[in-house]
């Protein structure tokens, strides 16, 4: 069974998503992208599940799409919605008949509702590398849906209350992101990660028996939670790792000017400052420590 069904919001103007549904049944997988709308990334990774399910006739279960989460945003490629300006991956669950914003978010989560497994896909911007985004220290469902991901680096979630998959993994659904270079502006498709994320979201089907093929079991890293490094001074920073690579305690990352930029402990970057002019209080790198 595939069936494509649309839901509307109305307000000042009308927001329809359009929702992809492949199959029926237990388990439910519920992939979602632009939540966050410039995240362009991972929209072309949603549209690519869709093209791969409808294409693949053998399927146990049932996997729902949302390739577009937060059609005003991904219409100007930025954050936020027009409407409101609110952060749609702050506010879930939501509220009914209340800001366009909130509505949605509460759209969102009455689809969440059936699933047994939520990956949310977003950007972490075109200087990063991709990671999972997991409470896997919290929920040990959390940890196990990460490592059936096929993506080398899983990041431990600060938290943060209001976003899709945090609070799914409260409500006791398996829940995670995975950020993806890309985004901004520019609509930026990054797609040597597409391809990674694309066939990691096909794995994790295969592994839950939905779909033919041959499951590989993945093996990531896990890390602690990201931590900035910031400019201490006005200079020239040049890189000396890129995005993804990791590190060990006291390795030189950068230099500014004569000034090195030391690695604090030993874990991995997931973005890294191309070298540029930078100014105190410039981020230059996201780090996270090896768990």
């Amino acid at each position: 069974m595939y069936k494509t069904y649309r839901r509307q919001l109305d307000d000042i103007m009308p927001v329809e998503l359009t929702f992809h549904l492949f199959g029926e049944g237990a388990p439910q997988v519920f992939f979602t992208g632009a939540i966050h709308g410039g995240e362009a990334t991972g929209v072309y990774v949603a549209e690519r599940m869709v093209s791969f399910l409808k294409g693949n006739g053998l399927l146990k279960g049932s996997v729902k799409i949302l390739p577009v989460a937060n059609p005003a945003a991904f219409r100007r490629l930025q954050r936020t919605s027009p409407y409101d300006e609110l952060d749609l991956n702050r506010i879930f669950p939501g509220q009914e008949e209340s800001a366009p914003s909130l509505a949605l978010a509460n759209l969102l989560w009455q689809e969440a509702q059936d699933a047994n497994y939520i990956v949310d896909l977003h950007c972490c911007g075109v200087w990063g590398a991709s990671y999972t985004l997991s409470l896997y220290k919290d929920y040990d469902f959390a940890r196990d849906l990460a490592a059936m991901l096929a993506i080398p680096r899983v990041i431990e979630s600060g938290g943060t209350r209001g976003q899709l998959f945090v609070e799914a993994n409260a409500a006791g659904i398996p829940a995670v992101i995975i950020e993806l270079p890309g985004g901004g502006q520019g609509g930026v498709i990054d797609l040597e990660a597409a391809e990674e994320c694309f066939q990691a979201l096909v794995n994790l089907l295969r592994q839950l028996g939905m779909v033919a093929g041959e499951a590989v079991k993945p093996n990531p890293t896990f890390y602690g939670k990201l931590q900035p490094i910031l400019a201490k001074e006005v200079g020239a920073f040049l890189p000396q790792i890129k995005a993804g690579d990791s590190f060990a305690a006291g390795q030189v990352l950068g230099t500014i000017g004569e000034h090195a930029v030391v690695a604090p402990f030993a874990g991995v970057a997931t973005m890294v400052r191309p070298a540029s002019y930078v100014f105190k209080g410039t981020p230059l790198i996201n780090l996270a420590q090896l768990a």
